[in-house]
């Protein structure tokens, strides 16, 4: 398809260049062009719920700029609807409003009346552009303390929670999954019901629309999801047997200045090496986890300590888009 400068004739699609954007509409006389709402420069208070399909003369439509007529190539003329059924299409559509200017706008509502499927070259460029920006979001929720546990999706899903003969992590199986629903949505504004999940060889959960990690520990559930390979993990600060643990899982580099600490710092040291470790591991996929061969750095790893209901955590976050990063707390499940 291709854009003159030349006179429009009855069903043609037409538009005109406003500013940064084009506005879109069917012609059918000089006093007729139908269009999903008018131009923006004239219903500038309007909200989106209001806006509707009608139609105006051209003198309207234009807004003082200069029309647009589409010529349509071999493969697009295959297509393409008679003049008629065009114009009758464009008339039965008058007074039909939901409105959103990257999924139904004007240039959606002229290629489903001349084309009989919807299409637009400019939010399709936007989304495009959204898609391909990096996204990092992290949720951490608090299990509910008499939370009702009811089934989710996948199958597969359920399935391993219901086998889980130990009830404290049977609940937070489920309301790390129930917290990554909540932010599939809040993220993406996708619903877990449209995904397709997989769980690999090694007991990873994947989906084909995005990068997520789940984690849990003790009272708390953690989430991180974005477009890249992400992983996270989420560990109470307690007291643990860390020397003999030190040995499994710190590099040299790490057990000497594991070994010039003190007592409490080597518990909250050894615990946040841990947690660093377990996002990384999370974070590739893949093979078995050999903690003691992984070092974590400042450019892939971000680990911090975080208060959540008086109690003190290790939450570490392992990704390429960093910078990115949105932590959510305190989500209500």
């Amino acid at each position: 398809m291709i854009w003159t400068l030349n006179e429009p004739c009855r069903g043609d699609m037409i538009r005109v260049k406003l500013g940064s954007i084009y506005h879109y509409g069917i012609f059918v006389s000089p006093d007729e062009v139908i269009q999903f709402g008018l131009p923006p420069s004239a219903r500038p208070n309007l909200k989106d719920s209001e806006v509707e399909v009608l139609s105006s003369d051209i003198e309207t439509f234009l807004q003082g700029g200069f029309v647009e007529r589409a010529e349509y190539d071999k493969k697009e003329r295959k297509t393409i609807k008679s003049v008629e059924e065009i114009v009758k299409t464009a008339k039965s559509r008058i007074g039909e409003k939901g409105y959103s200017i990257l999924y139904n706008n004007c240039e959606h509502f002229c290629y489903q009346v001349v084309f009989g499927k919807s299409f637009s070259s400019q939010t399709d460029n936007v989304r495009k552009l959204f898609h391909s920006m990096p996204i990092l979001d992290v949720y951490i929720a608090t299990i509910p303390e008499n939370g009702k546990l009811e089934k989710v999706y996948p199958k597969l899903r359920q399935k391993e929670i219901s086998a889980c003969k130990n009830e404290t992590v049977k609940k937070e199986k489920y309301y790390a999954w129930k917290l990554l629903e909540y932010a599939l949505f809040r993220t993406f504004g996708l619903k877990i019901q449209d995904q397709k999940f997989e769980k690999t060889d090694n007991g990873k959960w994947i989906c084909e629309n995005f990068e997520f990690s789940i984690s849990h520990s003790y009272s708390q559930v953690a989430v991180a999801i974005s477009r890249d390979k992400v992983g996270v993990d989420i560990e109470l600060l307690k007291a643990r047997k860390t020397e003999k643990l030190s040995e499994k899982i710190l590099t040299d580099t790490e057990l000497d200045e594991f070994n010039g600490l003190s007592i409490d710092e080597k518990d909250e040291f050894i615990i946040l090496k841990w947690s660093e470790k377990e996002s990384l591991f999370k974070m590739a996929g893949d093979g078995v986890f050999s903690p003691k061969s992984l070092s974590p750095s400042k450019d892939l790893v971000n680990s911090q300590i975080i208060s959540l209901n008086g109690e003190n955590f290790a939450l570490s976050i392992s990704s390429k888009h960093l910078n990115k990063l949105r932590l959510y707390q305190n989500i209500n499940l």
